[in-house]
């Protein structure tokens, strides 16, 4: 005959096992799962937008108020979900009265949410690996600015720095997409298009 205290115990130590089997399955489809996603944080960075003169020349407006944070999406490499955002009140020209137009007249940043910030999402890269990316490629994003979202474009280079990655990118912006005025200053503005330039490390 068989002994019920034996069998009872047979049984719970099977339930312990498991038990034990799913929380290593869970754990380790965690790790994988996190690994996978692949993401990374960006605290800070240069943002430089170049604005041609429609009498020659031109002057750069900079910042380094970029932050946001990038992952990996599982399911549509290479593309990354996440943002990266400016913060437009901190952008610099060198002048002050010059900043006091741009910001004010122009980008119109008082008007708060969707004008005192450029976020860039949605984004792609091309010739480069989103899990591993080094080298040279190119990439595409939404950009929202004064209250507008359009995909922009342009060349990328990404570069191992110790656990993080660096990354260098540029990408025209043609001013009356975004519905934002002729910069115009007693008959001297700058042009319709500038080119905005992004370094920043990313890290994991």
């Amino acid at each position: 005959m068989s002994n019920p205290l034996s069998m009872s115990r047979a049984s719970e130590t099977q339930r312990r096992r498991v038990k034990n089997v799913l929380c290593v399955s869970a754990s380790l489809w965690l790790v994988i799962t996190t690994a996978a996603a692949g993401t990374w944080r960006v605290p800070q960075g240069d943002v430089s937008v170049k604005c041609p003169m429609t009498i020659g020349g031109s002057f750069d407006a900079k910042t380094k108020t970029l932050s946001g944070s990038l992952t990996t999406n599982a399911t549509h490499q290479p593309a990354f979900d996440g943002s990266l955002a400016v913060d437009l009140r901190s952008l610099d020209t060198g002048i002050g009265l010059r900043n006091d137009h741009m910001k004010e007249k122009y980008l119109e940043v008082d008007k708060g949410a969707g004008y005192d910030k450029a976020v860039l999402s949605d984004i792609e890269v091309k010739g480069l690996n989103a899990d591993a990316p080094d080298g040279k490629g190119s990439f595409t994003g939404s950009l929202m600015l004064h209250g507008v979202k359009k995909t922009v474009s342009g060349p990328a280079e990404v570069r191992k720095a110790g656990a993080g990655l660096r990354v260098k990118a540029s990408f025209p912006v043609n001013l009356p997409d975004y519905n934002i005025a002729e910069p115009r200053y007693l008959g001297v503005g700058v042009k319709n298009t500038v080119q905005v330039e992004v370094t920043f490390t990313a890290t994991p």
